[in-house]
């Protein structure tokens, strides 16, 4: 390893894959109840793989980045202030600020997702409670009003005809 940090993180490696070879040659031979011997075999082997380890070395970096040196930033002198004064009133009216959304063309792809609904006028609503009021007696309860379609259940929807044909 070429670099303080790359060398802490090489030698790291090297000692736990060193100490594994070690521990699993030990093992076996504590298995096989030769505990002395097992207790020398567990350290040498440690110490050979450590040795084989560390002499190997990386190959060459292909990419390395060439060391450049940065081009001389010229400022122009500016001399607007940075800090603009308002002596004067701008004007007398306050500023509003209108949120209009625009209406989408028919052949749009864009969902308005916050666009407001429509109220319904005063005659929509007197007929919306005469027929709930006339189908009362009908079976679970009354009968299913279609509603507006959610421009965000359609978006959400869309999205997930999307992935599942990407998958």
């Amino acid at each position: 390893m070429d670099r303080g940090g790359d060398e802490l993180i090489g030698w790291s490696i090297d000692g736990l894959a060193a100490a594994l070879l070690g521990m699993a040659g030990g093992a076996c031979l504590l298995l096989l109840g030769m505990p002395r011997e097992a207790v020398a075999a567990s350290a040498s082997l440690c110490l050979g793989a450590l040795t084989v380890l560390r002499q190997v070395r990386p190959e060459a970096r292909r990419f390395r980045v060439r060391a450049f040196e940065l081009a001389p930033v010229e400022f122009a002198d500016r001399q607007e202030p940075d800090v603009l004064e308002l002596t004067e009133p701008v004007a007398d009216e306050p500023l509003e600020l209108v949120d209009a959304l625009p209406q989408a063309p028919e052949d749009s792809r864009v969902v308005q997702l916050f666009a407001p609904r429509p109220l319904p006028t005063p005659g929509e609503l007197a007929r919306r409670i005469d027929d709930h009021l006339e189908g009362g007696g009908d079976e679970r309860g009354g009968k299913v009003l279609e509603l507006e379609v959610d421009a965000a259940a359609a978006l959400r929807q869309a999205l997930g005809e999307l992935r599942r044909s990407l998958a």
